[in-house]
């Protein structure tokens, strides 16, 4: 495909040196999208204007009234806890705060200690109630648009960098956040593993292209240039399955058996330390 017009640059570095590398369509209606990818930071990015315009906050309201979660009783999980674990692993101490950006109903929150401070801030209007209902401090809106007094020792987004409009803008407010020696975590799609290698190669379909759910797929070559530049430093990286691939799904034993295999090779395989599957899981420490 030819490459981009200038009109659109990458959200990541705003280069408009893009090109086009093929037509996705869309999961969520009847509309294609290209895709392109950046020749100066190697990020993969959809252009939310080139459909009719798509109100995101109104997108994700919508879309978050019959989800699952939203009536499920909170339980611990072996993922937040697991979660938990590293992060207390790369920290040097104790942590007396936690920010969860896309917190949802604050399911991540509620694994850490009630005596350490615990905010998220969260999009959708049915998720942040939940939260707030369950005791936690949750601000329902865009992170741009909420002030905190104060940083936090721990600052983390999951899944959460792939669906933004203005990630240059997220991300300095992000950062920004994060107190000195604090730990910055940020779990997104990446396409730069051999999972997505594999379906590019054989032409199927990468489920994480999704525009314009996700709007932008950054290289690990961005954001560590990006991180770096704001004094931070990798402390750790590590790729997992999410949980997701499990072509055992309608077979119950089996599907539970093949989940727990796929669990050890995320949690406790030293395959998790290469770009095998596609969740990205990254720990950064600010100097």
């Amino acid at each position: 495909m030819r490459s981009a017009a200038i009109e659109f640059k990458c959200p990541a570095c705003l280069s408009d040196d893009l090109v086009g590398l093929r037509l996705i369509k869309s999961q969520y209606a009847d509309d294609d999208y290209t895709l392109y990818q950046c020749n100066m930071c190697h990020s993969r990015s959809f252009d939310i204007n080139e459909q009719p315009e798509t109100n995101l906050s109104d997108y994700y309201n919508v879309r978050s009234e019959d989800q699952d979660y939203l009536s499920a009783d909170f339980k611990l999980s072996d993922y937040w806890s697991n979660e938990v674990e590293i992060i207390n692993g790369v920290y040097d101490g104790n942590p007396q705060s936690v920010l969860d950006v896309g917190c949802r109903t604050g399911d991540f929150l509620l694994h850490w200690p009630k005596e350490l401070l615990r905010c998220g801030v969260e999009l959708s209007i049915h998720s942040a109630a939940i939260g707030v209902e369950r005791g936690l401090d949750i601000r329902q809106g865009s992170l741009e648009n909420i002030e905190f007094l104060h940083g936090f020792d721990i600052v983390s987004g999951f899944a959460i960098l792939e669906h933004l409009e203005e990630p240059r803008r997220f991300l300095d407010t992000l950062v920004n956040l994060v107190n000195h020696n604090g730990i910055l975590v940020i779990m997104i799609p990446s396409y730069q593993t051999r999972i997505a290698w594999i379906l590019d190669k054989l032409h199927g379909h990468w489920h994480m292209y999704s525009p314009p759910e996700h709007l932008l797929l950054y290289s690990r070559e961005y954001l560590d240039t990006y991180l770096d530049a704001k004094q931070f430093t990798l402390a750790s990286r590590r790729y997992t399955s999410g949980g997701i691939f499990n072509p055992f799904r309608d077979i119950p034993l089996v599907q539970r058996a093949f989940g727990k295999i796929m669990w050890l090779l995320d949690t406790r395989s030293p395959l998790s330390r290469w770009p095998v599957f596609d969740h990205m899981y990254s720990y950064y420490i600010k100097s």
